[in-house]
């Protein structure tokens, strides 16, 4: 029997955030923080403690994540780009992980519930890969068989995975959704603005109040 606690969580939160100006990971969503906001819909699925990937902020998120389930790995070059990443998270996984969930954190607003369904149709059906689809558009977290573990690891860093989505296209299942949150990327300031109704520095100027 196929199950649940066989698909890994892997976060990746390694990037600069340079367009953004300030760790995305950090960025204040409700009561939550972006990174915080993804632990906690991953904590009650049922699926095991997530890897989380950090970079250059590192120092600043760690401590902000402490007392959640997860476990730390960082990139210390994560200008390699997001495949270095994912690379870093597959070394050395046990064989009791089946699949892996890739979850990048500047799409935090997605629901505890898609990933459960993501879930649910990654391990009742035949497929290498799972992806949530918005609008014609595909998104994440994508769900990936272990199987393509080592396609991961052997593509080229200039490359990305790319090649390695074509080769697979007639393994690929695609769960439906109207969660935009699947298939936007909040990467600037106005970006934050569109998934908030507040500006950027607004919101750090109100999480900093309440810090103090």
């Amino acid at each position: 029997m196929r199950l649940v606690e066989s698909v890994l969580p892997i976060v990746l939160a390694a990037g600069d955030s340079t367009r953004m100006g300030y760790p995305k990971a950090l960025l204040p969503l409700g009561e939550d923080l972006f990174i915080t906001r993804i632990l906690k819909a991953l904590r009650d699925t049922g699926l095991p403690r997530p890897i989380v990937i950090l970079g250059r902020a590192a120092p600043l998120i760690q401590p902000r994540i402490q007392g959640w389930p997860a476990d730390v790995r960082i990139n210390h070059d994560p200008n390699r780009g997001q495949l270095s990443s994912i690379q870093l998270a597959l070394e050395n996984l046990g064989p009791e992980y089946e699949a892996c969930m890739i979850w990048p954190v500047d799409q935090p607003a997605v629901s505890e519930e898609l990933v459960r369904r993501l879930a649910r149709l990654f391990l009742s059906s035949d497929s290498k890969i799972v992806f949530p689809i918005c609008g014609g558009k595909r998104g994440h977290p994508a769900i990936f068989h272990r199987d393509l573990f080592q396609e991961f690891m052997d593509a080229p860093l200039s490359e990305g995975p790319k090649k390695i989505l074509f080769r697979h296209q007639r393994e690929t299942s695609e769960l439906p959704t109207e969660e935009s949150a699947t298939v936007h990327d909040i990467d600037t300031p106005l970006d934050y603005q569109a998934l908030t109704g507040k500006s950027l520095e607004a919101a750090l100027a109100e999480r900093a109040a309440k810090s103090s």
